[in-house]
Formats: C-alpha cells, sequence, structure tokens
C-alpha cells in the first residue's frame, strides 16, 4: 500500500495516521477486528482442545470432513475458470455465505470487486500439512479456510506495507468472527480461517 492508504488506515481502527505500520497500528488494527466479532465468538481457537471437537478430524487421502455448498453471490475466478459455489465445513459454511453476502454489499458491482482484488479466488479444501510442518496440519484440511488475491496478497508478503488486502474485506470476515491473517500475523493476507483469536 501507498503511505497515503497507510494512513487511511491507521484512521480507520483508530489510531494516529502516520503512515508508519508499527506495533501501535498492528495492535489498533486486531483490536478493531476482535471488537466486530461475535461474543460469544462462533468458532475455537486453532490448535485448542475446543477445535477438534467442533471440526472433528481433518482431512486426509481417506476422509474429507462434513461439508455444505454454498451458493455464492457473485462469481469468483480460479484463473479463467468462474466459481460461483463452494464446497466448505458444514460448521462455518452459512457464515461463510454470510461474508459474501457482506462484501456484496461493500463492493456492489464488478468493478469495484475487482478493485478489491475479491474476485481472484484461490482455494479452500486442500487436505495437507502446514507449510514447513511434519505434524500441523493446515486450516484448509477441515475445510474452514479460504485464498483470496494470492497474487498481491501472497504468504511471505507483508501487510499492509506490501500485501493489498482492503480492510474493508477483513472487517467483513470479521463481522461472522473469521481471522485474517494479514492483520494477525502480518503476512499471508489472502488467508481467512473461522477460528477465534488468541
Amino acid at each position: 500500500m501507498r503511505r497515503s492508504e497507510i494512513v487511511r488506515l491507521q484512521e480507520r481502527v483508530g489510531t494516529l495516521g502516520d503512515g508508519f505500520w508499527g506495533p501501535m497500528s498492528i495492535a489498533a488494527c486486531q483490536q478493531h477486528l476482535k471488537s466486530m466479532m461475535p461474543s460469544p465468538h462462533p468458532f475455537p481457537v486453532e490448535g485448542s482442545p475446543e477445535f477438534t471437537e467442533f471440526y472433528g478430524p481433518h482431512g486426509d487421502k481417506d476422509y474429507s470432513p462434513p461439508s455444505e455448498k454454498i451458493r455464492l453471490p457473485f462469481t469468483l475466478y480460479y484463473g479463467d475458470k468462474p466459481v460461483k459455489s463452494l464446497w466448505v465445513h458444514a460448521r462455518c459454511a452459512a457464515s461463510l455465505l454470510r461474508v459474501f453476502e457482506r462484501l456484496a454489499e461493500v463492493y456492489p458491482d464488478k468493478a469495484s470487486r475487482e478493485r478489491a482484488g475479491i474476485l481472484i479466488y484461490n482455494g479452500l479444501y486442500n487436505p495437507r500439512l502446514k507449510r514447513n510442518s511434519l505434524n500441523s496440519w493446515s486450516m484448509h484440511a477441515w475445510m474452514n479456510a479460504i485464498d483470496i488475491n494470492a497474487g498481491k496478497n501472497g504468504n511471505k508478503t507483508s501487510w499492509p506495507v506490501n500485501a493489498s488486502m482492503p480492510i474493508e474485506v477483513m472487517e467483513c470476515f470479521a463481522q461472522e468472527g473469521w481471522l485474517s491473517a494479514g492483520a494477525f500475523w502480518g503476512r499471508d493476507a489472502m488467508h481467512f480461517q473461522a477460528t477465534a483469536p488468541l
């Protein structure tokens, strides 16, 4: 993001708009998003004892989590392929549909959705371990995480200095209790998961 965009972001999350994204801005952004989340929180913390009780086992080559199909209010694109519906873990499918309904309200036409980068879909279910891990499973293995616009919001791209995911998109997810990786660990801003913050 340009410095002027970071200033606007800082002002939106309630901190000093000086254009420098540091610890105070990070804390303010996380608090801003947490304040929008439902209470009690609808999802467990990743890795907590309640997590597997809530979501069940992760997917692997012989098992897929219980899922529901949601029909999106606007079309996404996986490369050139139109995506009009998604299969999502049954415990968070209705919630993800509401996220996309909110996104449709915030970005009411295709041009605004393209500018926000939310039409670029990069996957949801992937039964795999986390990168560089031998025994820790990715949230994608539970079918409760989605990636959007990976090209500009990659795993190693810092947010908001280099990544471009709009705070308004993160707010739509936060209102349903979804965690935004960019805001909560400063990178991987394409990634949103249905888990509570620590």
